[in-house]
């Protein structure tokens, strides 16, 4: 049985805690994370939302984020990035909201990210047609890639109403910190 969002949230909130002042040793896999990681995260609205509570949390990550940012803009994003920077020990990606994606975009997507160790996708919540196919095609994607790890924010949320803004898609302030210690607890594990 599956302990409500606020008891998850309060979970991970002290797992989070516990991560931080330990240093998460990574004992269940190999972690590219440590204070000299690079970590680059590329997003839409939900990650402009959080971006503070993620710089909070992770030393020199660089957020590449907009509002209305489809993925295909994402893919661009990265690019410049990759060009103005190099390739990050860890990248996040947290697209699909806007017009979702494919299988073909993650794949275009992936092909630039042969010289990153770690890709990791943060799935959807967005009530509309394409929220279903991002997430499959974003499974799809970590079942293909060793690199690749999701983060489910579309099952953490679920029966959150809650965590959400009117539009029950962008995440209000508890939402936002939730989300952004998914991906936290996900970089650094």
């Amino acid at each position: 049985m599956l302990m409500p969002i606020s008891q998850r949230f309060a979970a991970i909130s002290a797992l989070l805690a516990v991560l931080l002042v330990s240093g998460c040793s990574g004992s269940e896999r190999p972690s590219a994370y440590s204070d000299s990681a690079t970590v680059v995260a590329i997003g839409d609205s939900i990650m402009v939302a959080a971006s503070e509570h993620i710089t909070d949390l992770v030393n020199g990550i660089v957020i590449d984020a907009e509002i209305g940012r489809p993925f295909r803009d994402g893919i661009h994003a990265l690019e410049h990035q990759l060009a103005q920077n190099g390739p990050p020990d860890i990248l996040v990606v947290a697209l699909g909201t806007n017009a979702g994606t494919s299988t073909d975009q993650i794949d275009e997507l992936m092909g630039l990210t042969e010289d990153i160790d770690e890709v990791i996708f943060v799935n959807v919540r967005v009530p509309r047609d394409w929220e279903s196919s991002t997430n499959g095609a974003l499974i799809d994607a970590a079942g293909r890639h060793d690199n690749v790890r999701i983060v489910d924010w579309y099952g953490e949320s679920d029966g959150g109403d809650h965590l959400f803004r009117s539009d029950g898609y962008h995440p209000n302030e508890t939402g936002s910190e939730l989300w952004a210690n998914l991906i936290v607890i996900e970089i650094k594990s």
